[in-house]
This record gives C-alpha cells, sequence and structure tokens, in this order.
C-alpha cells in the first residue's frame, strides 16, 4: 500500500460513516437517531478504547445502515464536520477497516466490500473533510449504495474534544439515483458521550441524558405544608397546622388592654378570630358589662344615683324612712 493510499483510507475512515448517515430519507431530509444505542439507531460512533477530553489518536468505530428507499447507483462526495474534534492526526496507516457489508450479513466491523479502491480524492482541515469519488465516466472504480447496506469503518486517529459533554458528527453524501437524479442528503449522526466516565449511566449521571433525548419539565403541586409554610404567620397555630381561617380585622382595644381607661374607643367590641381563645372572651364579656357611653354630664349623675343594692349608700328602709319624713315636713309646714 502506497502512502497516499494508507493517508486517503485513514482519512476515508473517519469520514465517510458521518456522512452516510444522511441517507437514511431520501430528498435531501437527513435523520437523527433518537436513541443513541447501536442497536437502536441506523448511525452508531464509538470511542472503542478513550472516552476522556482532550485524549489523541483514540481508535473510533462507526457502522451505519442506508435506510429504505435508499438508490445511489454512484456514490460522488462525502463531507464530514466534526467541530469538536480533530482529524489532523491521522496518518497514511491509521485505517483499520474501511467498507461496506452488502445487505448487512456480516457481524461486528467485518465487511465484504472495501472501499479503497473507489477513493479519488479527499481534502482535509481541522474539522472538516471532503472525499471525492470515482464517477461513471472516471477511469477508477465507482461504487454503489443501495438500502440495507452498513458502511462499516475502524481508525485510530480521532482526536476527542477536550471538554467533557454529547457530541455527535454532522455529514453531507451527494450521488446519483439509477434514474440518473442527483441527490444529496444531510445528517446529524446521534450523540455519544465524551466524560471520565465508566460507563454510560455514570455519564448521563455527570452529564445529563443526550440533548435528543425530551426533558420533564412538569411544575410541582404545592403540598399542604408547602401552602402552609408561605401562609404569613399572625402569631397562632392555625397556619402552622396547613389550616386555613378568615381574614383577621384590626383588633379595638379592650377596656384591659386600654392601660386602665373605663372608656373604650368603640362602643361595640371588635370579636376576636383566636379560635382558642373564644371560651374564655365569652367569659370575659359576661363578667365585665361595657361601660356606658359617655353623653354630655350624666356620667355624674348615673354614678351617684342611689341604689337598692346592699353595699354602700341607702338602702331600701332608709329610702322610704326618708320619703315619710319628707311628707310629714311638708304637712307640718301648711
Amino acid at each position: 500500500m502506497t502512502p497516499e493510499r494508507g493517508l486517503t483510507l485513514a482519512l476515508v475512515a473517519a469520514l465517510s460513516l458521518a456522512l452516510l448517515a444522511g441517507v437514511a430519507v431520501p430528498n435531501g431530509d437527513g435523520v437523527v437517531a433518537a436513541s443513541h444505542g447501536p442497536e437502536d439507531g441506523n448511525y452508531t460512533v464509538v470511542p472503542l478504547d478513550d472516552r476522556s477530553p482532550g485524549a489523541t489518536d483514540v481508535r473510533y468505530g462507526q457502522r451505519v445502515v442506508a435506510g429504505a428507499g435508499v438508490d445511489l447507483e454512484t456514490l460522488e462526495e462525502t463531507t464530514a464536520t466534526y467541530e469538536a474534534g480533530s482529524w489532523n492526526s491521522c496518518g497514511p496507516d491509521n485505517g483499520e477497516t474501511f467498507g461496506i457489508d452488502r445487505g448487512n450479513t456480516m457481524s461486528g466491523y467485518e465487511v465484504d466490500h472495501s472501499l479503497e479502491e473507489n477513493v479519488k480524492s479527499f481534502s482535509a482541515g481541522e474539522d472538516l473533510f471532503r472525499v471525492e469519488y470515482y464517477g461513471e465516466d472516471d477511469f477508477g472504480s465507482s461504487t454503489y449504495l443501495d438500502d440495507g447496506d452498513e458502511f462499516i469503518s475502524v481508525a485510530n486517529c480521532i482526536d476527542n474534544p477536550d471538554e467533557p459533554g454529547w457530541y455527535r458528527i454532522s455529514g453531507t453524501t451527494t450521488g446519483v439515483t439509477e434514474s440518473g437524479k442527483r441527490a444529496t442528503y444531510s445528517s446529524d449522526s446521534h450523540y455519544f458521550w465524551i466524560c471520565e466516565c465508566g460507563d454510560e449511566a455514570e455519564a448521563r449521571e455527570k452529564l445529563g441524558p443526550p440533548p435528543s433525548e425530551p426533558r420533564e419539565t412538569a411544575t410541582p403541586t404545592p403540598t399542604p405544608a408547602e401552602a402552609a409554610e408561605t401562609t404569613p404567620d399572625n402569631g397562632d397555630d392555625t397556619a402552622d397546622e396547613g389550616g386555613s381561617r378568615p381574614p383577621e380585622s384590626t383588633p379595638t382595644p379592650t377596656p384591659a388592654e386600654a392601660s386602665g381607661s373605663a372608656v373604650t374607643d368603640s362602643a361595640t367590641p371588635d370579636p376576636t378570630a383566636t379560635v382558642g381563645d373564644a371560651d374564655d372572651a365569652a367569659d370575659e364579656a359576661m363578667a365585665t358589662p361595657p361601660d356606658p357611653t359617655p353623653t354630655g354630664g350624666w356620667d355624674d349623675e348615673v354614678l351617684n344615683t342611689p341604689t337598692s343594692a346592699g353595699g354602700p349608700g341607702f338602702g331600701p328602709v332608709a329610702a322610704v324612712l326618708a320619703l315619710v319624713g319628707a311628707l310629714l315636713v311638708l304637712g307640718w309646714r301648711r
């Protein structure tokens, strides 16, 4: 194998699988597999020996199965972009496998058709490769791709991205169909993880799920305990237990609360909203009747009026004697 041929094989091995991932849907519409497992997606990228960020000369395995309806009688050109990674380290002897498993009948990374003789030219940059294949009118051998064919590549020259995360490769492939029409397909590969992780489960713990998977955004429903925490504390125990109560009005000072004053600011005492003090408040209301409303100088006359009750003041007998005495005096004066 000549150095030029070996370099071509290595670069195309790292490139072509990404490009052919877009042939799953005709008329230029590519497919991004929702899953990223080899058994589920039609395009699989696997760093085989090192997934740590910044690792160089990593061995990558790539496999893609052409989807139903694919009919490329002549493969003309492919491009691939791996912006976070790099193919700069690829050399003449880095390509291990590069070919097609016709009908997807082989196991692992085995092929029954090598593509080594079908590459016409290529150009390589930091993150972009472009490969041109021989056409029908060229001196070299052209190749085709049918639905169900599996494209396989293993190369040991790819550099990993510098940062941990989920990554994918985007690419395009152009060819001529059996009907003579030129078709271009574009696609993004599934996501694969790069991190200091032992397996995918650990990668999901550190990185979260790949962006291709939907993420739950459910709004949490407050529990009674949470609702109680948001209730302003008014100095009683009802809020801590999660109960509800009517809004409180501003309390009006009672006679006992008004610094010993016998006159209140309101003739009608305001009700208290504390449930636990209801009985005490009722007893208090019965034991201490509300003070009379002041009207001019009537207070002195009310306070000084003799009563028939026991204690200080005139008793019932004294009142009768006083009345008889008054009548006798009046009679005597007449």
